[in-house]
């Protein structure tokens, strides 16, 4: 059994030095989501820490969203990274529960996330149509969060795709919880206002959206 332990980021030396050697090894790994102009842990909204056995084993971050032109509306998921030595995993989900607990008692409406919308598979399992196989010790001990009222809650925007930046054609899909009954989120900007099930064909590119919805 492992010991699965995740805290809030306090600014002390000792955490900062773990996130330190934390963003060193996700460039070795390949991932640039910590890089230094994006992200320092004192500034940038507030860093959770995934503990697993004592050792830091992801590490994602929520901050109000700027992209989205509501910071003081929407908060957003960000900046994730699992160290390749816990993959396959789905420890980044985990962070989600303290997350939007963080978000309600910042007083933020909703709390969202997006991911590529050329990974099917992860996209299969935030649209609770398919979940990976539990093949290592460590995933079978999570496997809990796909029966979770947090999990349940979970919910795919079908009404626009994210665009982090109008010079990319990158697009994503759009995962979110609403924190306040009733609300309905409209966010101003960075956003492609086109209906979807989360399924968009290969043969659809998104330049094609894009130039659709301008």
């Amino acid at each position: 059994m492992f010991e699965i332990s995740i805290i809030e980021y306090d600014g002390s030396k000792i955490k900062r030095e773990q996130i330190e050697n934390f963003r060193e090894l996700s460039f070795k790994e390949g991932n640039d989501s910590l890089a230094y102009d994006k992200y320092d842990p004192d500034k940038t909204g507030q860093t959770f820490l995934n503990y697993v056995d004592g050792k830091l084993a992801s590490l994602s971050v929520i901050e109000p969203s700027h992209y989205t032109g509501d910071p003081t509306v929407a908060a957003r998921g960000c900046r994730l990274h699992i160290a390749t030595e816990f993959r396959p995993a789905w420890l980044g989900l985990l962070h989600a529960p303290k997350q939007i607990m963080w978000a309600k008692e910042n007083g933020f409406k909703v709390f969202f996330f997006t991911h590529d919308i050329r990974n099917r598979a992860i996209n299969a399992m935030y649209q609770k149509r398919r979940f990976g196989g539990a093949v290592t010790e460590l995933k079978k001990q999570m496997e809990w969060m796909w029966t979770s009222d947090w999990y349940q809650d979970l919910t795919l925007d079908t009404r626009l795709l994210f665009q982090v930046d109008e010079r990319s054609d990158l697009l994503q899909y759009v995962y979110y919880w609403t924190l306040e009954d009733g609300y309905v989120w409209q966010p101003p900007s960075n956003v492609v206002w086109y209906e979807h099930n989360g399924r968009i064909k290969p043969s659809v590119s998104e330049k094609e959206i894009i130039n659709a919805h301008k």
